[in-house]
């Protein structure tokens, strides 16, 4: 990602992904994974839950990642689509 499109990432991140606060199904699905990760973490010892919260950990970043290739992905369909002429 070059600095432009790093920087336009990081300010839809920051400025207009605000409408997750209020999204009900992500509210839902964060509550589920919680209550999820409490119940497993339960029957881990405390080396175990450290291992399950580094995975969890690289699991979102993962998602991180594809979130801002599809991010790139979606600015260069947007140029592509500027070029073509006018129906």
């Amino acid at each position: 990602m070059d600095d432009l499109t790093k920087c336009l990432y990081e300010f839809v991140c920051r400025k207009r992904l605000g409408s997750l606060a209020v999204d009900e199904e992500y509210q839902e699905t964060l509550q589920s994974i919680e209550q999820q990760r409490v119940k497993v973490e339960a029957y881990l010892d405390k080396e175990r839950q450290w291992e399950l919260r580094l995975l969890i950990d690289s699991v979102a970043g993962q998602g991180s990642i594809e979130g801002e290739h599809l991010f790139q992905a979606a600015l260069s369909l947007y140029r592509e689509l500027m070029r073509l002429p006018a129906l």
